[in-house]
């Protein structure tokens, strides 16, 4: 494991991508081939089987959620499983570009490698908020405010979460666009958020609308990726399989899972015990699993532990004192008969998901060839490379990094940090060199002063008396100058006074991580095109090769 710092691009329009996109097509050929030849035994199932399952499972489910929502997808039936598919994921959110990006480039790089582009809807994760921040003018200078579009529920998994304020919901987009109040033109919450609105007919879940609504505007801009719920992912017979190799060979697991998490922390000087992930912990005989569960008449995500016995394992609910079920599996036992108790476990209300660590590793093992990842993504997946070399024995399919920073184009001042810095520099300076910044002619009783402090500087130093005699004479010098600097001072500190409130509002007019839909909807294409050119467009050219990424 080899320290790699990733930042987020600070300029307006500025591109992370580590490789370039450029890359993505070779790099994808490299892991489909990579994983055709992995030789590995998931309690029974070879991985070219449970990879072959896995990508059916996936594109059924698909096709049911677009189905559902009335989304164009072009996925037939008879679509040859063995297509390479490229992948991204996100939790059903009201994202910044930097992240939706990554939907365009999948579907650039899926129509030059003649790939299936999945993005999974990460809907078993919990929502950070119910509001958005929007940048509003004040008397106070720019603002960036919260706009609700729900009510806050809780810590309840996006699976689970349904709107609690229908009018609050309605309202969202109106509201937005009042504060708004006409600073970005053609904002993209004028077409988004009827189409969030239309999707309440097909479902009460929060994050399902969302992101519904979000790929129907992406299909409006012929971008027809495939999307599918982690949460119905997490209930196929591939996932099952997955999770009951997981759980059979869960000492191991652990052991690997905390060997490769404690190098990780001592790499980067971590200290946190929660950073990146916590440990995963025992309770006497029972270990915890890499794996959320919790029933669905109590959404609270609970760490799942296993505790095996001579041929049978038991699960318990984190918090519960009865264990939940047991099942007929064991380090070397075969995983078919766990696997079909398991598929029991929707019909009695359990959800049994993915935590992100695995989410990445069944993306990147089973279900794609290739993985898109923002960030913070990536930095996890460093520890996911090295689990997956420590546990499955397999060099880890490469994945791509790709963030974006694409300001809202507000008002901004043409200052600096570094401005501001030299202001204050000068302000010290008055302070403690006053002499310097005298004009001519200078009167006779600074004059004095100053010749004062020319003496004092050169005072000896032998004794410890001496240096101090020295320095308050220099303190005593430089605060009767004091009056003949007042005027630059006043200056001055005005000119800071202003550059910090320039910087005040640029921090607020440049910041990254505004909501997509307050974007100008022109402006956002006109960024991606550069980014992914022919994507918007349809075109079938070769897509990266002159985006210089």
């Amino acid at each position: 494991m080899e320290p790699h710092r990733l930042r987020a691009p600070a300029a307006d329009g500025a591109v992370l991508a580590e490789p370039p996109l450029a890359a993505a097509v070779d790099r994808l050929a490299e892991n489909a081939a990579r994983l055709a030849a992995w030789d590995y035994d998931f309690q029974g199932r070879r991985a070219d089987r449970l990879r072959a399952l896995a990508r059916y499972q996936v594109r059924a489910r698909a096709r049911a959620y677009h189905e559902r929502f009335g989304l164009d997808l072009d996925l037939p039936e008879a679509d040859d499983p063995a297509r390479p598919v490229v992948v991204t994921g996100h939790q059903p959110e009201l994202f910044h570009p930097g992240v939706w990006i990554k939907n365009f480039a999948i579907a650039g790089i899926a129509r030059q490698a003649g790939a299936v582009a999945l993005n999974l809807i990460v809907d078993n994760d919990i929502p950070k908020a119910t509001a958005i921040r929007v940048p509003r003018e004040t008397e106070a200078g720019l603002r960036a405010l919260p706009v609700l579009f729900d009510d806050w529920a809780g810590e309840i998994p996006y699976e689970d979460l349904a709107v609690q304020d229908e009018g609050l919901f309605a309202s969202f987009g109106d509201r937005v666009l009042a504060a708004l109040a006409g600073q970005v033109p053609d904002p993209i919450i004028e077409e988004y958020w009827p189409l969030a609105r239309a999707a309440a007919h097909a479902t009460d879940r929060l994050g399902l609308r969302l992101a519904a609504a979000r790929r129907r505007l992406e299909g409006s801009w012929g971008v027809a990726n495939a999307e599918a719920p982690l949460s119905d992912l997490c209930e196929t017979e591939a996932f099952l399989w997955f999770a009951s190799h997981l759980l059979a060979q869960l000492p191991r697991f652990q052991e690997v899972h905390n060997g490769a998490l404690l190098r990780y922390r001592q790499l980067y000087g971590i200290r946190s015990k929660h950073h990146p992930v916590p440990a995963l912990a025992r309770e006497g005989d029972w270990l915890e699993a890499p794996f959320w569960i919790w029933r669905a008449e109590s959404p609270r995500r609970r760490p799942l532990l296993a505790r095996q016995r001579a041929r049978t394992l038991e699960l318990r609910i984190g918090g519960e004192a009865t264990p939940l079920m047991e099942l007929p599996l064991g380090p070397d036992r075969e995983a078919c008969c766990a696997v079909e108790q398991l598929r029991e476990l929707p019909a009695r209300g359990i959800r049994l998901r993915t935590r992100a660590l695995t989410t990445t590793m069944f993306a990147r093992l089973l279900l794609g060839d290739l993985f898109l990842h923002g960030i913070g993504g990536a930095k996890y997946d460093e520890l996911g490379d090295e689990i997956i070399r420590r546990f499955f024995g397999i060099e880890p399919p490469t994945y791509l990094t790709l963030s974006m920073t694409l300001w809202l184009g507000l008002p901004d001042e043409p200052v600096t940090a570094d401005d501001l810095k030299a202001v204050e520099r000068l302000l010290r300076d008055l302070t403690y060199n006053p002499d310097r910044h005298l004009n001519e002619p200078i009167p006779p009783d600074v004059a004095a002063w100053i010749e004062a402090k020319r003496r004092a500087i050169a005072a000896p130093q032998a004794t410890r008396h001496q240096r101090v005699a020295r320095c308050r004479e220099i303190r005593r010098c430089n605060a009767a100058l004091q009056e003949a600097v007042a005027a630059q001072r006043e200056r001055l500190q005005t000119e800071r006074a202003r550059l910090a409130a320039a910087l005040r509002r640029n921090k607020v007019a440049r910041h990254r991580e505004y909501s997509f839909v307050l974007q100008s909807r022109s402006r956002l294409r006109s960024a991606f095109a550069r980014v992914v050119p022919g994507v918007l467009t349809g075109s079938t050219e070769k897509i990266f090769r002159n985006s210089g990424l």
